[in-house]
């Protein structure tokens, strides 16, 4: 009986320290390298369609998550462009775009965030992290308007994705 005890504690322990060894730290510097949509658009009319919007768009991504030890993410430089899109009448998948890259200044915060295992959290914005990868999905973010910009007709999911530097 005492055997039998000492294996399952022993194998809890061995258990307990494998996960601790798969819990990936955020801390460090983390680059936004994707806005994936789901299906994607050609929004630069090359005649490829990509569902990574930062290859589609022409605007400078500078945007970085800093996360520290003592528990603060910040960042200073966010990439934002506004991008309206707009499906013609009477089409199913034939887009409008206007893009606009707002480049004049630099959007930045500095917040607390926590970290349970590989989910972090801060702006009650919870991102997951997988490999060197930090991402977080946005529901119903991109809004697709009628031809005239009058009325949203359809909305994508946006996720987000940051690669540790």
């Amino acid at each position: 009986m005492n055997k039998l005890l000492f294996i399952l504690c022993f194998a809890l322990l061995f258990t307990s320290c494998s996960v601790e060894d798969n819990n990936i730290s955020v801390v460090g510097t983390w680059k936004l390298t994707a806005r994936n949509v789901v299906d994607g658009f050609d929004i630069n009319n090359d005649g490829t369609v990509d569902t990574n919007i930062l290859n589609e768009v022409d605007c400078v991504n500078n945007e970085t998550l800093i996360f520290e030890t003592n528990g603060v993410v910040s960042s200073n430089k966010t990439y934002n462009p506004d991008i309206d899109i707009a499906l013609l009448d009477g089409t199913t998948d034939d887009y409008i775009f206007n893009v606009t890259c707002d480049e004049q200044g630099i959007i930045g915060f500095a917040t607390t965030y926590t970290q349970d295992m590989n989910t972090v959290t801060f702006n009650d914005n919870e991102f997951t992290i997988i490999g060197n990868q930090l991402s977080r999905e946005i529901k119903e973010s991109i809004k697709i308007y009628n031809e005239d910009f009058t009325e949203i007709v359809a909305t994508k999911d946006l996720t987000l994705i940051y690669t540790k530097q």
